[in-house]
């Protein structure tokens, strides 16, 4: 599978959402959990605070407004459950992001492992080194929308 096929796959899978609020990293992970349609058997509480434990430790911004949220533990076992979710946040938050830039895009990964969430988190950071991909990611595409502009640039 090319990796344009594999991003736009998972992010299919995952979805896009809209409206995403709280005042500190944390609290927008409480909000985007609350939201996301999660894979069978994955509880909320123990994503949202996977995340949470990920971010203390330190920031998941990769800048440009952009953060890369992971558990640091995997909540699901089966491939056929990895997915990335896209969450527009309705103002941005301070995530202590290195360009200094507070953060109104988050890509949630969710993996089966090490493995299998390096190859989607390099996969992913290819895309958003794209000054195109970027620029679309400000009009808050839709998945088809964002799945289209994916393709146009691999």
């Amino acid at each position: 599978m090319r990796e344009s096929e594999d991003i736009a796959s998972l992010i299919q899978k995952g979805g896009v959402y809209y409206n995403i609020s709280g005042e500190t990293p944390c609290a927008v992970f409480a909000d985007a959990v609350a939201q996301l349609v999660l894979p069978s058997g994955v509880d909320p509480e123990v994503l949202k605070e996977g995340l949470c434990e990920r971010e203390r430790l330190m920031t998941t911004s990769v800048g440009s407004g952009i953060a890369l949220p992971h558990p640091r533990t995997p909540v699901i076992s089966s491939e056929e459950d990895q997915r990335v979710y896209v969450c527009y946040l309705d103002k941005a938050v301070n995530f202590d992001a290195m360009d200094g830039k507070p953060v109104s895009v988050l890509f949630i990964i969710l993996s089966t492992g090490s493995q299998s969430h390096l190859k989607v988190l390099s996969r992913l950071s290819w895309f958003l080194q794209q000054e195109s991909f970027r620029s679309a990611l400000k009009e808050k595409p839709d998945a088809a929308e964002l799945v289209s502009a994916i393709k146009k640039i691999s």
